[in-house]
């Protein structure tokens, strides 16, 4: 049976295997339109979304591919937006059933196949390859076996065997040139600038040439397949064909770095700086991959050995690499010839030693790809190591020359191309007190080496991972990879006392995910940027953190013209990526922040100069306002280490009649957070009134912010963060009409980056803050019920530290700079004015809340959280209009609300707004006749007093 999905602009089917989705001339991404059509097996799904429709949106059913069955994504990255991707189908309204009875269908079929979540071995997407591409820098053409690359401007065209090949990808360009299609050769670096020969540029052609290298590329790994499945019984290995010509028992291939030698017995294979005999019956085969123009290998195969010794065959000292050699042929063919008949008996001692040693192959699988072809110095440094010890990171890096780097339990050890065979240098780990990560203007990771001796520092740079090697040697030189505590505001970059001793290693700390991780959910909260293409970034962040490191902020971005993730924890900025890793830079290496944001939407972009003065720039960033904050208020700002007092309750806080005043006018809600509250309870000197509190996000943080005569004081995850008044030296505050509030600059002045609060009600703390710095009275705060009288100062008794214990008591007393209060400014008709106006914009949010529900935008419970919100802002305005009539006035935020309520009733809403409806409208008919000077101050007071009586 075939369930299907017909979108706006594509049709999705499904026959319980197989996916097929068909796509309209005039779909809106560009890929899309150049497909046509595309099918896929269920097997090459990882999951299945439904977003439903809402009122301005079209619903969207998206297919998840499991990692490593998308040859687009293999090829160009995250260089296809989330519009352009074909994987995906918008559906109108009407078609929501249909598209729900799919995903339903759809994530069954996952489910059964077991293979969700498994890497694929294979690209499993079927497409309508083309063979063919014209560019206007020139064509491209493949048979199947060999890419034929020909360019406009003359010169001879190349041929490159598919055998050759080591990849298909997309290089951004820079200028006008277009990006490039790169045929990348086997041992050819990929970070390199691409060879011209084996690149084609493209502009406007983008979506031929990215089907043209998908189609190269699914070619490829299918090739790849066939030359590591195993031979069928009797047969050659891959990549021989026909029979053997005959020769004599006895070979030698001289390799490009070492030999392989048989004698009819045996084979002798010398690589890796050492030489191992392996008689015929330990051999299971022999594989032969030709050069074609590029490097080729013969490897030895072991008998018993569940698959090649090593994943790179420059690496295997079971391996010898040749170039068109015709020995390589002829050795294979004989010892092929020989092994026919020959039953098979592993060997144990060489099953043991085959291929790398373990622990430099996990060194190397996590290094980049440059260090993998220094293959003489790979080996002179494995031959160096000490009895027992054992290598945990190798790196290539440059520093007055190359240098191959071991970082071992007891040595630095470095080797460049230069040195004699035996030359290199070991330094013993204690002779370091630290080593710093960061990054250059280059786009390359940086590590400096500091001496414990005389603190001299020896750079180097264009290293891979930065951030692996600096947490491995603190691992392995202090015993931890981050001896901070969670909440501790102290750098990264501390090391410990140069007299400790080297301790035991300790495991690197586990990568969380994002479910695991409170703070990694705040910040992702924060972005409205896709996430999903960056998850194995993310992955690889999350893996390089030190313990107890938290995440304030991230956003995807570019660096260096490549996409990743860019986040910023409590002490640096860390940059993930596919290519290069993952590098850091601490915020004690940093010399200015700065950000370029046209507040529109557009992507922006985040400056940092480091100490030496080279210029980082991240790219494409959604609100790089965010991360310059953050930055500015850690630098400047660090927590104070005070713990919240351990008895007092969070209820003696919120009663206290200042507390709760403050409370009243904000947006934190009746009940916010308790361990903020405790912390902001032990930040109170005595003698401190709170004037405002607010929700805020301050230092990448989402606390609670108060205002009182000495201090603004924010509580937070990381701990409490104090703004001394006196360090003040002016305020404004600017609303951006976000969704996440408005701006409050703080200017502090000496030289020093303004420090900014995001949250709701700016205007009130502005203007609460100018007022004590001008040294003017401020209003008093509402009394509470059995509290003192209006013109009272409110502070706690010096029972303790900022909190009164159970039953305490509040005293009057003075509130440090603000001074005794005065009353505010008479209330008049301009007063009366605005909060009629503010009556209409609360009913206008009402109606937008209702019409957002019945979309399908807001769910039952998220409209009547909403609805509270409004509806309280709503009847302190009324109140305070009612005072007014009344002849008792009285300032909206003055007034007792009866309580934070979490949830209101449409029916409640909508009998509140009928009722103030009808009274805005008479009052502001009245208020506008006496402007006019159609009515008498008596006259007008009397249709007030009318008013109120109906």
């Amino acid at each position: 049976m075939t369930t299907g999905l017909r979108g706006i602009d594509a049709e999705l089917a499904f026959d319980g295997r197989q996916c097929r989705m068909n796509f309209s001339p005039s779909s809106g991404g560009w890929l899309r339109r150049r497909l046509g059509w595309l099918a896929f097996p269920v097997t090459a799904l990882a999951g299945v979304q439904v977003m439903p429709p809402g009122r301005r949106r079209e619903g969207r059913l998206t297919l998840l591919l499991r990692e490593g069955a998308d040859p687009f994504y293999a090829v160009a990255g995250a260089m296809i937006s989330a519009d352009d991707h074909p994987f995906f189908v918008e559906f109108p309204p009407e078609s929501e059933a249909d598209a729900r009875r799919l995903a339903e269908a759809l994530h069954a079929a996952v489910l059964s196949t077991g293979t969700a979540q498994a890497a694929a071995s294979e690209f499993m997407i079927e497409a309508r390859w083309p063979a063919a591409v014209e560019t206007h820098d020139g064509s491209g053409h493949f048979d199947g076996q060999n890419v034929r690359l020909t360019w406009r401007t003359g010169g001879e065209g190349r041929t490159i065997p598919l055998a050759a090949l080591d990849a298909v990808t997309v290089v951004p360009g820079r200028g006008r040139g277009g990006d490039l299609l790169w045929f990348r050769a086997v041992g050819e670096q990929y970070d390199v600038v691409p060879d011209r020969e084996r690149c084609l540029s493209f502009a406007a052609e983008r979506a031929d040439a990215l089907l043209f290298a998908a189609g190269v590329a699914t070619a490829l790994r299918s090739r790849r397949l066939e030359m590591t499945a195993p031979p069928v019984e009797g047969g050659l290995p891959h990549g021989l064909s026909g029979p053997g010509r005959p020769g004599g028992a006895g070979v030698v291939l001289h390799g490009l770095h070492g030999r392989a030698e048989f004698d009819g017995a045996g084979v002798l294979v010398t690589s890796q700086g050492m030489s191992r005999k392996i008689p015929l019956p330990a051999i299971d085969q022999v594989e032969l991959v030709e050069a074609n123009g590029g490097v080729g290998y013969v490897r030895v195969r072991l008998a018993g050995a569940a698959a090649a010794s090593a994943p790179d065959p420059a690496l295997d000292v079971d391996a010898v690499l040749h170039n068109n050699d015709p020995a390589a042929l002829e050795f294979t063919l004989q010892v092929t010839r020989a092994l026919q008949g020959v039953t098979r008996a592993p060997d144990p001692e060489l099953l043991h030693a085959a291929g790398l040693r373990p622990d430099i192959g996990e060194a190397l699988a996590r290094a980049g790809a440059r260090v993998r072809a220094m293959v003489r110095e790979l080996a002179a440094l494995s031959a160096a190591l000490e009895p027992g010890e054992t290598v945990r990171e190798i790196e290539l890096a440059v520093g007055r020359r190359v240098l191959v780097f071991f970082l071992t339990d007891r040595h630095l050890l470095s080797f460049g191309p230069d040195d004699d065979l035996g030359g290199h240098t070991a330094v013993p780990l204690h002779e370091f007190a630290d080593v710093r990560a960061t990054w250059n203007e280059t786009h390359e990771g940086n590590l400096v080496w500091i001496a414990a001796e005389d603190g001299d520092e020896l750079p180097f740079h264009g290293i891979y991972n930065p951030v692996r090697f600096q947490q491995t040697f603190r691992a392995l030189r202090f015993g931890t990879y981050g001896p901070q505590e969670p909440a501790a505001p102290s750098p990264a970059h501390a090391a410990a006392p140069a007299s400790a001793l080297p301790m035991a290693p300790t495991p690197p700390v586990p990568p969380q995910g994002p479910a695991h991780r409170p703070d990694v959910e705040a910040a992702l909260s924060r972005t409205s940027s896709d996430m999903n293409p960056f998850q194995r970034e993310l992955a690889a962040l999350l893996g390089a953190l030190d313990g107890g490191e938290p995440v304030k902020e991230v956003e995807p971005g570019r660096w260096g013209g490549r996409p990743g993730l860019l986040a910023l924890t409590d002490r640096r900025i860390v940059f993930s990526d596919q290519e290069r890793g993952v590098n850091a830079l601490a915020f004690t290496d940093i010399d200015y922040v700065g950000c370029d944001s046209d507040y529109d939407g557009r992507p922006g972009k985040l400056t940092v100069e480091d100490n030496d003065y080279d210029t980082i720039e991240f790219t494409w960033l959604r609100e790089p306002e965010r991360f310059r904050y953050a930055i500015d208020a850690m630098r400047q700002c660090p927590p104070e280490r005070i713990p919240a007092p351990a008895g007092v309750s969070p209820d003696d806080v919120l009663r206290r009649p200042d507390v709760a005043a403050a409370l009243s006018r904000s947006r934190a809600g009746a009940r916010p957070d308790a361990h903020q509250v405790r912390l902001l309870a032990a930040g109170f000197e005595h003698g401190d009134q709170v004037y405002e509190l607010e929700s805020a996000l301050f230092a990448g943080e989402s606390g609670l912010l108060a205002l009182t005569g000495r201090a603004l004081v924010f509580a937070g995850p990381g701990g409490l963060r104090r703004v001394p008044l006196t360090e003040v030296a002016g305020v404004e505050h600017f609303d951006w009409n976000r969704r996440d509030g408005e701006d409050l600059h703080l200017e502090l002045g000496h030289d020093r980056q303004d420090l900014v609060f995001r949250l709701h009600g700016g205007e009130r703390f502005e203007t609460a803050i100018g007022t004590i710095l001008s040294g003017s009275p401020v209003r008093p705060a509402p009394a509470g019920p059995g509290a003192a009288g209006p013109g009272d100062l409110y502070a706690l008794e010096p029972t303790g530290r900022g909190a009164a214990g159970p039953g305490g008591s509040y005293a009057a007393g003075s509130a440090g700079p603000g001074g005794p209060y005065a009353a505010r400014p008479e209330i008049g008709i301009p007063e009366i004015r605005e909060w009629v106006r503010g009556l209409t914009e609360v009913t206008a949010r009402i109606s937008q809340l209702a019409d957002a529900h019945k979309n399908g935008l807001l769910t039952e419970a998220e409209v009547s959280a909403k609805y509270a919100g409004a509806l309280a802002d709503g009847e302190r305005l009324e109140a305070a209009i009612h005072a007014y009539l009344a002849g008792t006035p009285v300032w909206p935020d003055e007034v007792r609300h009866p309580g934070q309520r979490t949830a209101v009733g449409k029916d409640e809403v909508r009998a509140w707004a009928i009722r103030i409806g009808g009274m805005a409208d008479r009052l502001g008919d009245l208020i506008r006749l006496r402007e006019e000077g159609l009515l008498t101050a008596e006259e007008f007071a009397a249709k007030c007093a009318e008013l109120r009586r109906r």
